[in-house]
């Protein structure tokens, strides 16, 4: 009897291991898998929005999506899903930051503001990164090419990303310099 147990016992402790480890290797794919269903989500509500403006709007060229390509710089140290969470969170933003735009004439869209709206330093999640315009390309389709990298040195102050010698000083100052 006590064999049988043993036996019981040993089986019974292998199917919980067994499901402990598949419930552990299937989280990372289910996490993979929410991410890419909240941005579809998102995709879908831009493009419904985009349909319900052409229709207001067809005799004009107006601005009428906006696309965000966002790049991360080589010195970052963000794994995977860190760096799909923060793309869908930069993209999120910039369309939100850049609603207004929606709908209005492309002549009319003053595209020198746009840098200033999408430069600058926030905080996601606990990373703390820079978001740097580097081509916008404006027609019915704004193009938004973004590079996001860690923050340099934050210390809990303000920094002016407005300011182009701090957004390009890494790049810029070794050139003047020599």
């Amino acid at each position: 009897m006590k064999q049988f147990l043993f036996w019981a016992a040993v089986f019974v402790l292998g199917v919980l291991a067994g499901a402990s480890l598949s419930t552990v290797m299937i989280g990372s794919q289910i996490d993979a898998l929410h991410i890419e269903n909240m941005s579809l989500r998102d995709n879908l509500n831009t493009l419904e929005k985009q349909i319900q403006q052409l229709q207001e709007k067809p005799q004009k060229r107006i601005v009428s999506k906006i696309d965000t390509y966002v790049e991360f710089a080589d010195d970052n140290d963000f794994n995977d899903i860190e760096e799909s969470v923060l793309k869908l969170t930069v993209e999120k933003s910039i369309r939100e930051w850049l609603k207004p735009i929606l709908g209005q004439n492309v002549a009319e869209v003053n595209y020198l503001l746009i840098p200033g709206i999408i430069n600058r330093e926030i905080e996601m999640d606990e990373n703390m990164v820079l978001l740097m315009v580097k081509m916008i390309v404006v027609s019915e389709t704004v193009s938004i090419y973004v590079v996001v990298q860690p923050a340099p040195g934050h210390d809990g102050t303000n920094v002016d990303v407005l300011n182009p010698a701090f957004i390009f000083r890494d790049s810029i100052a070794p050139a003047i310099a020599e």
